[in-house]
C-alpha cells in the first residue's frame, strides 16, 4: 500500500503542475525553464548522491548492457514508425518511444516489493538506460531534427557528450570502477538539491501536459504507446525465459513496464518537438506502471 501511495503521489504532483498552469501561476512557455533546471541541476545531483555509496562490480554491468539493448530497439522502432514523417517527427520517436523512469518510479517500487538487492540491480539497469537515452538517443535525435546538418561520427559524439545526464553517468561509472568516493561535504550539497528532483520533474510534466489534444495528436499517442508496450512485452517474455539469474529476470520483466523517463519531455523541448504530446504520453505511462508493475510482482514474484 505504501508503494501505491508513493506512485499516486507522483500523479498528484503532475496534477498540481497542470492546475497552477490553468490558474495562471505559470505558463506553458515556462516548461523550458523547468526542464533546464531538472536536466542540468537537480537530476545530476540526485545521480551523484545515489551513486556515491554504491559499490559497482564489473560483472553486474550485464544489466546495463541489457538496458542499452532494450533502449536501442525502442529507439530504432520510434525512428521507423515515423519513416514517412519529417525529421522532427522522427526525432520525436527516437526520444519518446524508449527510456524508463527508474529513480522516481521503478526503483521505489522494486525496493518495496523485492528488497535492497533489487535497488542495486535497478541502478545498474539505469546506467545502460541513461547511456542509451541521454547519450545515444539524444545525439541521434538532435542530428535527425537538424535537417541542415550532416551527421558525422564526430558531430554525433559531440552531441552525445553535450548531454549533461550522459556526462554525469559516464563520470560516475568511471569513479565507481576506480572506487573513488566524493567528499561528504559535497554529497551534503548534492543530496539537498537532488531531493527536489522528483517533485520538479513531475511538476514539469504537469506544466507541459495538455489533456485536450487534436485528433491527430491522440492518434499518434495511441500509435506510440501501443508500439512501446507491444515491444516491451515481447522483450519481457524473452528476458523471462533467458538464462539470466532469476532475480535479474524478475526485476527486468517488471522494469519493462516502468513509465517513460521524465527527461523525455525535456529533451523533446530541446529539439523543438511536440512537448504537449510527450508530456501526455509520459503521464499515461505512469498510470500504466501503477497498475501493471504491482500485478507482475504478485503474479511472478
Amino acid at each position: 500500500m505504501d508503494i501505491l501511495v508513493k506512485a499516486l503521489s507522483l500523479v498528484a504532483i503532475i496534477a498540481v503542475g497542470y492546475l497552477i498552469k490553468r490558474i495562471g501561476w505559470v505558463k506553458t512557455s515556462d516548461f523550458g525553464i523547468f526542464s533546464r533546471i531538472v536536466l542540468r541541476i537537480t537530476l545530476p545531483c540526485m545521480l551523484v548522491t545515489a551513486f556515491n555509496d554504491h559499490h559497482l562490480q564489473v560483472h553486474q554491468l550485464g544489466l546495463a548492457v541489457v538496458a542499452l539493448g532494450v533502449n536501442l530497439v525502442l529507439q530504432l522502432a520510434g525512428r521507423l514508425l515515423e519513416h514517412r514523417g519529417g525529421p522532427q517527427q522522427q526525432a520525436f520517436g527516437i526520444i519518446n518511444l524508449p527510456s524508463f523512469n527508474m529513480g522516481a518510479f521503478a526503483t521505489p517500487y522494486l525496493a518495496g516489493f523485492m528488497g535492497p538487492a533489487a535497488v542495486v540491480h535497478a541502478s545498474l539497469f539505469d546506467i545502460g538506460n541513461a547511456f542509451a537515452a541521454a547519450g545515444i538517443g539524444y545525439a541521434w535525435a538532435t542530428g535527425t531534427a537538424d535537417e541542415g546538418r550532416r551527421t558525422t561520427p564526430g558531430i554525433f559524439l559531440k552531441a552525445m557528450f553535450s548531454s549533461v545526464i550522459f556526462d554525469v553517468y559516464l563520470a560516475l561509472v568511471v569513479m565507481k570502477l576506480l572506487e573513488v568516493r566524493l567528499p561528504d561535504q559535497f554529497i551534503t550539497f548534492t543530496s539537498t538539491v537532488g531531493q527536489a528532483n522528483t517533485f520538479l520533474a513531475m511538476l514539469m510534466i504537469g506544466i507541459g501536459l495538455e489533456i485536450r489534444m487534436e485528433a491527430s495528436q491522440a492518434r499518434r499517442a495511441v500509435r506510440y504507446l501501443g508500439l512501446r508496450y507491444a515491444l516491451v512485452s515481447l522483450m519481457a517474455l524473452a528476458l523471462w525465459f533467458s538464462p539470466l539469474p532469476q532475480d535479474w529476470r524478475l526485476m527486468l520483466v517488471i522494469v519493462m513496464y516502468a513509465p517513460i523517463a521524465a527527461m523525455a519531455p525535456g529533451f523533446t523541448e530541446e529539439i523543438g518537438g511536440d512537448v504537449q504530446l510527450s508530456t501526455f504520453m509520459t503521464s499515461v505511462s505512469i498510470l500504466v506502471g501503477i497498475v501493471v508493475m504491482p500485478l507482475l510482482v504478485a503474479f511472478l514474484g
